[in-house]
């Protein structure tokens, strides 16, 4: 970095004054299930076993319950896909949200950067019809399918309430500068209205952005 700067002249956001939108926070709370409060408890548990030394360290540690407890606040099923899809659950709560902002900004088609830093999209459906969609009575409609992901499970959760799916994205999908770019180029002009993606993922398309 040292050698780069003397050759480059760097300027951040706080040097150059740029203008900012104001940030409006809200903290939405959610209650975990009651399997949710259960598989707390055995995390517990085993921490406590691991305290007293009563547990080989590589059958179970404290960075492999930290990890399950971090997937385990998300979604439970991220530690098992066969568990139920809890109605008030982070995903299900956080589609009604986005939903609503899409609904409210039509008019203006502006875009929401939702966050996820736990899980990546992995579809299971077709090529050509990944989220799996029926047409049903004229209206098109999703299948049923095991869950997958965070990813793939909110996407299906905001088709099913109407977004296009088309307007939906995932930084995932830009794998090189070119898709980027195309990319960028729809979340300007309001195509693409949803677009979700890890933090780390996101800040360098903050800054590829920026650039552009």
């Amino acid at each position: 970095m040292a050698l780069f700067k003397e050759v480059a002249d760097i300027q951040t956001a706080d040097t150059l004054n740029l203008p900012t939108p104001e940030v409006v926070t809200k903290n939405v709370f959610v209650k975990p299930s009651e399997i949710q409060q259960e598989m707390v408890k055995g995390l517990g548990e085993r921490a406590e076993e691991i305290r007293n030394g009563t547990v080989d360290p590589k059958t179970d540690n404290m960075l492999k319950i930290t990890n399950e407890g971090r997937k385990l606040a998300l979604d439970q099923r991220l530690l098992n896909e066969n568990l139920g899809d809890f109605e008030d659950s982070k995903v299900n709560v956080a589609a009604k949200n986005i939903y609503e902002i899409w609904e409210e900004n039509k008019q203006e088609k502006l875009t929401q950067l939702v966050f996820c830093d736990l899980s990546t999209p992995r579809s299971l459906g077709a090529e050509d019809n990944p989220y799996e969609m029926e047409q049903i009575d004229g209206k098109w409609q999703l299948k049923e399918r095991i869950f997958t992901d965070v990813y793939t499970d909110l996407k299906r959760k905001l088709i099913a309430k109407g977004i296009p799916e088309n307007e939906i994205a995932f930084i995932h999908d830009a794998d090189n500068e070119v898709k980027k770019k195309e990319l960028f180029s729809k979340v300007r002009k309001g195509d693409v209205r949803v677009l979700i993606g890890s933090t780390s993922k996101m800040r360098s398309t903050e800054q590829t952005a920026k650039i552009k």
